[in-house]
């Protein structure tokens, strides 16, 4: 081969490599929007942060707050007992026409008699003693099952079941513990009497569990138009 035409190739070749060599590059400053890549942040930046693996997102709040239409009353040592024509003895739990704003007691206690889709608060006005409303089922006359809720005082029933306020006929309610009265009234959420009729059995978990007599509970007579 001629000395010359080796130098002009190989000049050909060098240069086609070099124009290939600046296209990937100018490629690849486009491709980035002409930055650089960095793992550094810069100054003023904040990284991404990452989420905890774990924590639960938070509880949606409700608006507007619900009010409550029916009032219940827990009060052990002061609302005397009555005994029931149906239902035998209730004890320590009455209704209220209004929801409570010093210490207004039921004269007795008594089957508390509501309307379905109303809404229903629970007050404890015992200075002595924290208690719970919990579901023990369907009331049966005097038939009283054994206290057989088991959130009891452990677990409040949640407001909210979905978007719909959580019905007190909702499978093991419980209204959890509401702490003794002190500077303010222990109460519990707002819940729903539900869509349903029907009477069912409510007791209290401190009272059952420390064997007192007569015992604290109630029956809540669910009516429906």
């Amino acid at each position: 081969m001629h000395k010359g035409s080796f130098i002009s190739g190989t000049v050909r070749t060098l240069r086609t490599a070099t124009v290939v060599a600046l296209a990937g590059f100018v490629l690849a400053v486009v491709a980035t929007g002409g930055c650089s890549s960095s793992s550094t942040p810069s100054p003023g930046s904040s990284p991404t942060p990452i989420a905890s693996v774990g924590t639960p997102s938070p509880t949606p709040t409700q608006s507007p707050t619900p009010t409550p239409v029916n009032f219940v009353i827990l009060s052990y040592p002061s609302v005397a007992p009555t005994n029931d024509p149906t239902y035998g003895q209730i004890d320590g739990i009455g209704q209220a026409t209004a929801a409570p704003t010093s210490t207004p007691q039921p004269v007795v206690s008594q089957v508390v008699t509501v309307h379905c889709n109303q809404t229903i608060q629970f007050f404890n006005l015992d200075r002595t003693s924290n208690h719970t409303a919990s579901l023990l089922g369907a009331a049966s006359g005097s038939n009283w099952p054994l206290f057989n809720n088991v959130n009891g005082a452990t677990t409040a029933t949640p407001q909210f079941t979905g978007s719909q306020l959580t019905p007190i006929t909702y499978p093991q309610f419980s209204t959890g513990t509401m702490l003794s009265f002190g500077s303010g009234f222990a109460n519990s959420f707002v819940y729903s009497t539900g869509p349903s009729a029907g009477a069912f059995y409510y007791e209290d978990y401190y009272e059952y569990s420390v064997g007192a007599n007569p015992l604290m509970r109630t029956v809540i007579n669910i009516l429906c138009p």
